[in-house]
């Protein structure tokens, strides 16, 4: 078991708000040692006046142990109007509560989410764990993301719109969509990401270059080398 210290990782906050279905929220913290994220905490909020569900925010905070140094609320959703008197959205209320949300980015697809998912070897801890991890507690909830996750459909050629966006659970898929593709949040593992697809560009480039003959320049002891070609995006 890898000890989780909810105090020293840095701890990232994710929201969907719904104005009938209420909040999920889901935590995630990072391992500094192996840049590779665990999902510690969620929670479904039901729907209640804002300052009720700010305060049961704050409540879950503390049972965490620790404020977030981000936390990200869908941007679409967020900029809903919950008070056409005072044309106030998510945001807007839950910053006068004490709670600031950072709208998301583009969310990620549902194939990067797989990605994150899968095992990859990790030299660290010597083992093959995910990008993304869930733990126990979590895993427990009931009705919670791993039952979202083991459960979710993804057909959009065999499921209507309707179908597709009110599966039971969806809420929850969504979070880890935020969380996944939030630059502040991973820019340092997607840019490693986008060097090691330069890299196979590279070498798919050398070596279709070398087949074909295009690229080798003789050196002065007379051999021959393949030179570094140009990387297309």
């Amino acid at each position: 078991m890898i000890d989780i210290n909810a105090r020293k990782w840095p701890l990232v906050e994710s929201c969907d708000p719904s104005y009938t279905r209420g909040l999920y929220i889901t935590w995630y913290q990072m391992d500094p040692r192996t840049s590779r994220w665990f999902m510690t905490w969620a929670s479904h909020i039901h729907d209640a006046p804002v300052s009720v569900m700010a305060e049961l925010i704050k409540k879950e905070r503390r049972f965490i142990g620790k404020e977030p140094e981000l936390g990200i609320m869908d941007a679409k959703g967020g900029r809903q109007r919950i008070d056409k008197e005072r044309d106030e959205d998510w945001f807007m209320r839950f910053r006068q509560l004490g709670i600031d949300y950072t709208p998301n980015d583009e969310p990620s697809t549902l194939e990067e989410v797989d990605e994150w998912l899968k095992l990859t070897w990790d030299p660290v801890v010597e083992k093959m764990i995910p990008k993304l991890s869930i733990t126990e507690r979590v895993a427990d909830i009931q009705m919670g993301p791993l039952w979202a996750l083991q459960r979710f459909q993804w057909d959009p050629l065999g499921m209507t719109q309707k179908e597709l966006m009110g599966q039971p659970g969806k809420d929850w898929v969504d979070t880890i969509k935020y969380f996944v593709n939030q630059r502040s949040v991973n820019r340092m593992r997607l840019a490693r990401d986008r060097a090691k697809a330069r890299g196979r560009a590279q070498e798919r480039h050398a070596r279709l270059a070398g087949s074909y003959g295009f690229g080798r320049v003789p050196t002065q002891n007379g051999r021959r080398q393949l030179w570094n070609p140009p990387t297309y995006r």
